[in-house]
């Protein structure tokens, strides 16, 4: 199977932030060999010696550097949230304040709101995540799609 530039930028942020480890990765490589061979490219990144090979191979055969898309960093949040990886807190804050994303007004405009029920009030995640809740459910869909590919 022939992946697309968008597909690898998401394995090489994958390795890069080690979500991923390059045992797992040569695991996938291998994986994607066929009856027919595989990719000239995964043959490739089959035998890297390491991640950083990995990772150069990547830049430079599809000029990508493990800088995935917006939808794919907010899916991320929302996904480590429904693992229960962050707290609804963390997660807001990281959407809001660390990713430094240009999300629609509106998803904005939510989480903001959401984000300041925390120290006051009482059941702030209670309330939170009715607001949250949409945007989780639209984005967490796009990192899980992206991830499944690579099988981690």
């Amino acid at each position: 199977m022939k992946y697309s530039a968008a597909e690898y930028n998401v394995l090489s942020y994958l390795l890069k932030k080690n979500v991923m480890s390059y045992e797992k990765a040569i695991e996938w490589a291998y994986s994607q060999y066929t009856d027919e061979g595989a990719d000239p490219f995964i043959e490739k990144i089959s035998l890297a010696s390491d991640v950083s090979e990995m990772l150069e191979l990547i830049s430079n055969d599809f000029q990508v550097y493990g800088e995935p898309s917006q939808d794919f960093l907010v899916g991320e949040a929302a996904s480590k949230y429904s693992k229960g990886q962050l707290t609804l807190y963390d997660a807001i804050q990281r959407i809001l304040f660390d990713l430094d994303l240009e999300l629609p007004e509106e998803d904005q405009q939510e989480l903001y709101i959401a984000e300041d029920y925390f120290g006051w009030h009482d059941q702030a995640e209670k309330e939170a995540v009715k607001h949250v809740l949409p945007i989780f459910s639209k984005y967490r869909p796009v990192f899980e799609s992206a991830v499944a590919k690579f099988s981690v």
